[in-house]
């Protein structure tokens, strides 16, 4: 039984704005790899479920794996949520040359993919698609990358062995033509306490769709799913639209984790926003109305008025005099309201860097890791969204589901605490690091 974590960030590299052949994190990548490897004899079966899906070491080495009799399925988004925009060339890091060619994170997913569709060689490696897209107001404009988001946003693998299981969540895409960014990847190995995630894995491939099966000509802006039971507990937690209510309770069960601190919170996440904002309950079979939620931030802020320590690091920012050139995040208008409240507190730090896409909360001494944004997006589920017509898209509609997959793990163990401590204070005094608070 045990933990490890790794954690990958620019500073580790040889130019801030490089794109690298084993992706935008190459430690981790490679961390992955090696995990697997370490127990390879040992191992049956492993489900990977991972936003996205475009890097060709990874997927070599999978392919390889399965030739051994290890039964390999891939979960991912279809090739349309792959970013077609700014192909970039890519460096190879043993001596750093440089592409031929420039490539975009679709380029490269769709020879993945098409090699897959075409398989015959590698009969235990599969690849699936989880197609569910997802929104939730008629305001909305047109995503960059298709019509509708697509909900799956987890990064996180299950490995089954003879006498075990290997869990890991990361806050890493693994993708190449990601920049590299301040990631952490937590690895859980045979602890008792997180054996029942397994099941989220089934679920999540039972309602996924074989690559060989799956056609982009098919609806996928009307969408239902059979209402499943998890096996979340007050160890891990995942959401789904196919486990009824999950995202806003997932909310609550955070709350109750963060009410508890006696000393200290700490807060890291490219976006955080999750304060006093509004629920449509319209779409809700079991609410009908709207109503205004208070949020994690809101307990987070009690807690600071009673002089507990606070720590916020994000990537995103912005305040009323908008003298900070920060990228912004999507609602200003309740990020600012989250700014003015968290500015009353007597014993606040905040800090801002454009590479933070770590997520994670530390209260006192028991870590919260999570594979998603503090957001109202990730902790709103809505079973009845009916939408005829959007504002900025009126030939589109859509029925069904609204909520992300997404997970986490909460982990009391010292020496990974200290571990996750250390890289708050790396991030913090980072040149790239300001303190807005």
């Amino acid at each position: 039984m045990s933990y490890k974590v790794f954690f990958d960030g620019p500073n580790s590299y040889n130019g801030k704005y490089n794109f690298f052949r084993l992706g935008g994190s190459p430690r981790l990548v490679k961390e992955f790899v090696n995990s697997i490897e370490n127990e390879k004899s040992n191992i049956e079966e492993i489900t990977i479920v991972w936003y996205l899906f475009n890097n060709h070491f990874l997927h070599n080495y999978l392919k390889n794996l399965s030739k051994s009799g290890v039964k390999i399925n891939v979960i991912t988004i279809p090739l349309e949520g792959y970013d077609s925009a700014n192909p970039k060339h890519l460096i190879n890091l043993e001596n750093n040359e440089k592409s031929n060619k420039a490539y975009t994170k679709y380029d490269i997913a769709r020879m993945i993919f098409k090699e897959m569709y075409y398989d015959t060689e590698y009969p235990n490696y599969k690849l699936h698609f989880f197609s569910h897209l997802y929104v939730r107001s008629p305001r909305v404009k047109k995503f960059s990358r298709g019509q509708f988001p697509y909900s799956l946003h987890i990064k996180s693998a299950y490995i089954k062995k003879k006498n075990g299981f290997l869990l890991i969540l990361s806050s890493s895409n693994l993708a190449v033509r990601d920049l590299v960014k301040h990631e952490s990847m937590l690895l859980i190995q045979d602890e008792p306490n997180f054996d029942s995630s397994r099941m989220f894995f089934e679920h999540i491939l039972k309602n996924s769709i074989p690559i060989k099966n799956y056609s982009s000509k098919n609806n996928r802006s009307k969408n239902s799913f059979q209402y499943i039971n998890s096996t979340n507990t007050i160890n891990h937690y995942f959401t789904a639209p196919f486990y009824f209510d999950s995202s806003n309770i997932l909310e609550l069960e955070i709350i109750k984790i963060i009410s508890k601190a006696k000393n200290r919170v700490i807060v890291s996440g490219q976006h955080l926003s999750s304060y006093n904002y509004n629920y449509d309950g319209t779409y809700h079979s079991k609410k009908g109305s709207m109503e205004t939620r208070e949020g994690i931030f809101s307990e987070i802020i009690k807690l600071g008025l009673n002089n507990i320590k606070i720590t916020c690091l994000s990537q995103t920012y912005v305040d009323f005099e908008n003298n900070h050139n920060f990228r912004r995040p999507a609602n200003i208008r309740n990020f600012t309201a989250l700014v003015e409240a968290l500015n009353q507190l007597p014993n606040i730090d905040y800090y801002v860097n454009s590479s933070i896409h770590s997520k994670f909360i530390i209260v006192d001494n028991i870590l919260i890791f999570c594979t998603y944004n503090f957001t109202p997006t990730q902790f709103t589920f809505l079973d009845n969204v009916n939408i005829n017509s959007f504002s900025e898209m009126p030939g589109l509609s859509y029925q069904g589901i609204h909520c992300e997959v997404a997970g986490h793990v909460v982990i009391d163990n010292r020496k990974i605490l200290e571990s996750f401590l250390k890289n708050v204070e790396l991030i913090i005094n980072d040149s790239e690091t300001k303190k807005v608070m």
